[in-house]
């Protein structure tokens, strides 16, 4: 059973409709995930509110009276399909027993809709864009370490390493070597962010391995702050240059990468 699977079956959790078995991998994967179990939590926050402030008892006075006012005239009480259509009025128009001992009223509402908010609010929201993108970045740095498959080009000349992209992308690259400022370049290769096909530049730091994802940007801007971001141990930097994206990942510190970062923008701007 997979996550959709299993957000599709906290409902049924709650209200108890689930076969033994099914609850047993549900409670397991909530045990493990975090986004269901905060969706889990907003359910039954939602409910308990439901239950206990969007309907009001009658009070026991007045319901004992509505019973004895109905026992006295038993011919005057209403076929059931009725029972439910009155127990949406006021109190002050119900007259059979059958108008039930609960009625939502204008608290019982707004309870309601201060419920749907509060669960709207506890629902984990979905990512934004950058944080996907930051986290499709990171995830193709660490595959590309796994497999050891860093460069489809290994070498540490600029005038190489840009010409290998040709034919192979839509765009050149930007490509700088920095090994004067101790960041030689390693090589390139294709690689797939953002729904298209990019490049990936492979520098080094000493034991370190920096990969620089570059595509079009689609909105010409000045070269700004780049953004830093901080994911599983890993440093990534986004920013613009040369009419590009470019966004840097490694586990080099954070002032190490963003003077990388600095160098390559300085690079673009001469």
């Amino acid at each position: 059973m997979n996550h959709q699977e299993i957000q599709a079956r906290l409902s049924a959790l709650i209200d108890n409709e689930l076969p033994p078995q099914e609850v047993l991998v549900v409670e397991r994967h909530l045990a493990d995930c975090a986004e269901c179990r905060q969706a889990h939590t907003a359910m039954l926050v939602m409910q308990n509110w439901l239950q206990r402030d969007a309907f009001q008892p009658l009070p026991a006075e007045l319901a004992e009276q509505l019973s004895a006012e109905v026992d006295r005239t038993p011919q005057q009480q209403p076929e059931p399909p009725r029972v439910a259509q009155q127990t949406l009025r006021p109190a002050n128009r119900t007259r059979t027993k059958w108008s039930g001992w609960f009625w939502p009223g204008f608290t019982g509402l707004g309870g309601a809709l201060a419920g749907a908010l509060l669960m709207f609010m506890l629902l984990p929201q979905p990512p934004s864009s950058q944080t996907q993108l930051a986290q499709e970045v990171l995830s193709g740095h660490i595959r590309a370490l796994q497999a050891a498959h860093l460069s489809d080009v290994i070498s540490t000349d600029q005038h190489t390493v840009k010409p290998w992209f040709a034919g192979k992308l839509d765009f050149s690259p930007p490509v700088h070597d920095l090994a004067s400022a101790g960041f030689p370049l390693a090589g390139g290769r294709l690689d797939y962010l953002n729904h298209r096909p990019v490049a990936a530049l492979v520098y080094r730091y000493k034991l370190h391995v920096i990969n620089v994802y570059v595509w079009p940007a689609t909105e010409v801007a000045a070269n700004a702050t780049p953004l830093v971001q901080t994911q599983q141990g890993y440093q990534l930097l986004a920013w613009k240059q040369e009419g590009m994206n470019c966004w840097a990942v490694s586990d080099l510190n954070a002032a190490d990468l963003q003077r990388f970062a600095g160098l390559l923008r300085a690079a673009g701007a001469t």
